[in-house]
């Protein structure tokens, strides 16, 4: 996967801080400097064929509208990338001082559900969307 320059791994601290629980935090985060722009990566022990990522994406965003019921919702579809079915949605949600873009995108990876996360502040969505999608673009998953 394509990892834009400038995004570093995420102190263990910070990680810890951010997904205070143990056993639901990500595998890697990498972030800029100022912990505004982010990827997170999760292997997700939950069984998941190629087949099923359109009720997955589905699923998934059914329950984020419950947890985030004023989220504004871009879009979200199911894209071949690279050979495999990557699910994906974006929207914008509030945080504690501001709207943040997401951008989560899915497959299956040794038949478990491989979640990626882009964001960043809304008001960088100009300078930060083509290097999302060349993120997504780029994935590869043996």
């Amino acid at each position: 996967m394509l990892v834009p320059a400038g995004l570093k791994p995420m102190s263990a601290d910070l990680v810890n801080y951010k997904y205070p629980n143990r056993t639901q935090q990500p595998n890697v985060v990498l972030t800029d400097q100022n912990n505004e722009v982010n990827i997170v990566i999760s292997l997700i022990n939950e069984p998941l064929q190629e087949s099923q990522v359109p009720a997955f994406k589905d699923f998934q965003i059914e329950i984020l509208k419950k947890v985030h019921p004023s989220a504004v919702w871009l879009n979200n579809g199911v894209k071949p990338v690279n050979g495999k079915s990557v699910g994906y949605f974006k929207l914008v949600s509030s945080a504690i001082d501001q709207t943040v873009f997401n951008y989560y995108f899915f497959t299956n990876m040794d038949g478990k559900v491989l979640l990626l996360t882009f964001n960043c502040p809304e008001k960088q969505i100009p300078k930060w969307n083509a290097a999302a999608e060349a993120i997504v673009a780029s994935l590869k998953v043996r």
